[in-house]
């Protein structure tokens, strides 16, 4: 294994992976390498596919304010390790294939509206932990994704619709859903769900559960926070809603469009407020 420090500042072809010139070492890297893109470095837009090497590591280091890809051509690229990514600026677009690995986002640069600042696809993902910046998941409609699971502790994350997701925990910060899950659970922070997408079960222990979905929610127990429901005019439906309240829970939705089939409350209802539209 080599390290391999990204400059992109090749006298000719400057910018493209796949120039020896670009990389601090003379060597464009190979399977196995071990891939550092510094604060100071180029942008990288062309040579932009690499599927064919499995990095064993993919840094990009505070500090780094430059674009990689672009939303028409992804930096595609293997890992056999996690990645680890942190920009400052600029917009980012990594496609990591069918590598089942942990990626790690502890910050980006400011996204435009509608957008995101770093953009992720992967068809194998094991768990994506985003701590802080602005990251979407398979936003693009011609992107998908399978994640197992997805740890939000900070920033603002959009998970697109085509995400294969399983697993949310959501501890800050905030997250669009538009995808089906197995498990979303909140902490603290916001969750706000729209499209289609169905989810099995919603476990809301504080911060906010926004249920804009179409899509059916089989079980959502709400222990404290809030559950809001009434955002949206589109028809809904929870198949069971338990305010088990372990906290002061506050419950808000208009049953002319949010069908409750059961809704459970506990036995000191005033940890409840209940308002229906």
């Amino acid at each position: 294994m080599a390290v391999r420090t990204w400059a992109g500042d090749d006298a000719t072809t400057p910018y493209d992976w796949s120039v020896a010139g670009n990389w601090e070492e003379a060597s464009v890297p190979v399977s196995t390498d071990e891939v550092v893109i510094p604060a100071g470095s180029q942008k990288i837009t062309a040579g932009l596919n690499q599927s064919s090497v499995t990095l064993a590591g993919l840094q990009v280091e505070r500090g780094y304010d430059q674009n990689i890809g672009t939303s028409a051509g992804y930096l595609q690229i293997g890992l056999s390790a996690a990645a680890s990514l942190q920009t400052t600026a600029g917009q980012q677009f990594f496609d990591f294939g069918s590598s089942n690995v942990n990626i790690e986002v502890l910050g980006s640069g400011s996204a435009s509206t509608g957008q995101n600042a770093i953009n992720v696809v992967g068809s194998n993902l094991a768990t994506v932990s985003i701590i802080g910046g602005s990251v979407g998941i398979a936003t693009a409609l011609a992107k998908s994704a399978t994640v197992a699971t997805l740890r939000v502790l900070g920033g603002s994350v959009w998970c697109g619709d085509n995400v294969t997701l399983t697993t949310l925990n959501l501890y800050g910060g905030s997250v669009l859903q538009q995808c089906s899950t197995t498990t979303s659970t909140v902490y603290a922070g916001g969750l706000t769900t729209k499209g289609t997408g169905t989810i099995t079960t919603v476990n809301l222990y504080a911060g906010t559960f926004t249920g804009n979905s179409t899509g059916t929610i089989t079980t959502l127990n709400g222990y404290g926070g809030s559950i809001v429901l009434d955002g949206s005019g589109l028809a809904r439906t929870i198949t069971t809603l338990n305010a088990n309240a372990t906290d002061p829970l506050s419950l808000a939705y208009d049953p002319n469009v949010v069908t409750v089939t059961t809704l459970n409350v506990p036995s000191t209802p005033q940890s409840v407020r209940y308002e229906a539209a």
